[in-house]
């Protein structure tokens, strides 16, 4: 680790000739550190001094430019492992320090939320319905028409209002903002989807049906992996108390590196019951909680509000 805590450059460390694509490691004054990639390091530092005053170290690790992205992951991992303080906000499991989110939820209320047994004792009603412009409704009006003609449609939606019941902390007041749902999106394989709750830049909880057979329903949920952890010994011991469960790790880069996905095919009931599970509920909500804190979603624009309301009804 350098000492740059006065510097402006770096430029003295490379010169004309040193590699200057590769990861890097800021160091700050309270013990923070940022883990980045960058094709031109110098000029990268100098951009991150004019915004930060307070960087004291500076490490670099020569990478070619195809193998950034790989490493770059890896090396926040291992940082993440090993109990530093990292400030990224993509491929960390959790963010350091005040978020967007924690405006519109303070820390104090996220962490009762999470903790508590019983999610249903946060009133879901307990703030106004968002007000959305009647464009918002209009685009999405044919396709919950089409929602409602399925035959799977009452029980996706049983799954989805159980979902957001449980897995998704003050649904009114978050709305939108950092989650959303979209109705019967565009699914180019067989697998078409229902409905699709998202966050951030990704999918949450998925209920859909086979094209073949409108009546085949499959749903999948992502939860944190560390948290179902906490409370099964193993994903083999999970397995067994659901054998029609499928586990695949997934890679998404807002989810960190404790990510998995349960994923059930059959019939309504095998998800209503991972979604019943305490330590599934919380293991998705903990990560559902992870990755609002990162940033709001970028999918409100394919939110439809009908099925929302319904969902969230009393």
């Amino acid at each position: 680790m350098t000492d740059v805590i006065s510097l402006q450059s770096v430029a003295h460390l490379f010169g004309t000739s040193k590699k200057r694509c590769g990861i890097y490691l800021l160091a700050f004054q309270p013990g923070l550190f940022y883990i980045g990639q960058a094709v031109d390091v110098v000029r990268r530092f100098s951009q991150h001094r004019k915004n930060h005053d307070d960087i004291v170290g500076f490490s670099f690790i020569p990478v070619p430019k195809s193998e950034l992205d790989a490493i770059e992951k890896g090396y926040i991992f291992k940082a993440e492992s090993r109990g530093l303080k990292i400030t990224n906000a993509v491929h960390v499991t959790s963010v350091v320090g005040d978020t967007d989110f924690d405006l519109v939820v303070p820390i104090t209320e996220q962490n009762n939320w999470l903790h508590s047994d019983d999610k249903l004792m946060f009133p879901i009603d307990a703030h106004p319905k968002i007000v959305l412009p009647e464009s918002q409704k209009l685009r999405y009006s044919k396709k919950f028409s089409r929602f409602g003609k399925q035959p799977l449609s009452a029980r996706a939606l049983a799954l989805l209002k159980q979902y957001l019941h449980s897995c998704v902390p003050v649904p009114r007041r978050t709305e939108y903002s950092f989650w959303a749902v979209s109705c019967m999106p565009v699914t180019v394989s067989e697998w078409k989807r229902l409905v699709c709750v998202n966050a951030a830049f990704m999918e949450l909880f998925v209920v859909g049906h086979l094209q073949q057979d409108p009546t085949s329903l499959w749903a999948f949920v992502n939860v944190a992996e560390d948290v179902l952890l906490e409370h099964w010994k193993s994903i083999d011991t999970l397995k067994e108390k659901y054998p029609f469960l499928s586990v695949e790790r997934t890679n998404y880069r807002n989810a960190g590196q404790y990510q998995v996905r349960l994923f059930c095919q059959g019939t309504s009931e095998s998800m209503k019951a991972l979604l019943l599970d305490p330590g599934i509920s919380k293991a998705a909500a903990t990560l559902v909680l992870r990755v609002m804190r990162k940033r709001a979603t970028i999918f409100g624009k394919y939110h439809c509000p009908q099925l929302a309301d319904l969902a969230l009804a009393a």
